[in-house]
């Protein structure tokens, strides 16, 4: 799965089996396990068996969904004046109509990559975004970028 979504996985819907199952038909179960997740059922305990694929999947989508989140409740604690983590300080850089709009750009990202409307590169890159732009507005232009200058200094031309 190479866009890791969580709206294609559904772990409530699966099949159970029990452990005896599992040790009399260890090939049917795993097959079944292929195309969907299965619970195994022993004791009062339940287990769930899925592919790896769609489990680095999920964690995938739950480290993501996590960042995201870090950065909307930065905003909100920016936007109210709370103490910001040292991870998002980077948010008092902004005005609040900038965290506000940050935060609809942020969560619109999400819920696309979460519902598998989009992927979570372009969570990333909302992301990357809006960190870069306050870190240039902080420190000035890296140095290895130069600012661009208007086409007519290029060409001498005025458009």
């Amino acid at each position: 799965m190479a866009n890791s979504t969580l709206h294609n996985l559904s772990l409530f819907g699966d099949r159970v089996f029990s452990s005896t199952d599992l040790n009399r038909r260890p090939g049917e179960i795993l097959n079944c396990a292929r195309e969907a997740p299965v619970t195994i059922s022993r004791n009062n305990e339940q287990f769930a068996l899925l592919r790896r694929e769609q489990v680095a999947s999920l964690v995938n989508s739950l480290t993501r969904v996590q960042t995201a989140l870090l950065v909307l409740l930065g905003a909100d604690a920016a936007i109210s004046g709370r103490d910001l983590p040292p991870s998002v300080a980077w948010l008092r850089l902004y005005k609040n109509d900038h965290l506000q709009r940050l935060r609809s750009e942020v969560l619109t990202a999400t819920a696309q990559a979460v519902f598998g409307n989009a992927d979570w590169n372009q969570v990333d890159a909302v992301l990357r975004e809006w960190r870069e732009s306050a870190l240039v507005a902080r420190t000035g232009l890296p140095d290895n970028e130069t600012p661009l200058l208007s086409p007519e200094a290029n060409t001498g031309v005025t458009l």
